[in-house]
């Protein structure tokens, strides 16, 4: 006579395959969202250096040293005086910097959130599932 299985094999077979299906897919979640965190870290950089060097090229630091010399002049030219800074500000280098920022953000609570939930499945595993 052949000895039956135990009735919870087929439940914790199901369990184990869904378990390994969520951690399979945890794992490519937090791998992509790491690889979009080195990225986005790589390309602050140079573009934070570029964008510095773009606004000590531009006539900021002047229009900002001119208001703390003569306050009362840059209040009687005030709409005159804020279209310059706008027309002096280097958008293209503010807006990749601004995207590679929020990027990094992004990825880096992504990365934060994975981790977490990878860590809670692991340890999900090793208290509570029977397999």
């Amino acid at each position: 006579m052949s000895e039956l299985p135990s009735p919870d094999l087929y439940d914790r077979v199901i369990n184990r395959i869904n378990y390994e299906h969520k951690l399979l897919l945890l794992k490519r979640k937090l791998f992509g969202y790491l690889a979009g965190f080195t990225l986005s870290l790589i390309a602050f950089v140079p573009l934070f250096g570029r964008l510095h060097q773009d606004i000590v090229q531009s006539a900021l630091p002047q229009f900002f040293s001119l208001i703390f010399s003569d306050f009362n002049s840059v209040i009687s030219n005030l709409g005159d005086f804020f279209w310059l800074i706008l027309e002096s500000i280097p958008a293209a280098s503010a807006a990749l910097t601004l995207l590679a920022l929020t990027a990094f953000v992004f990825s880096l609570v992504k990365v934060f959130y994975f981790w977490s939930e990878f860590h809670d499945l692991r340890h999900l595993k090793m208290k509570h599932i029977k397999i």
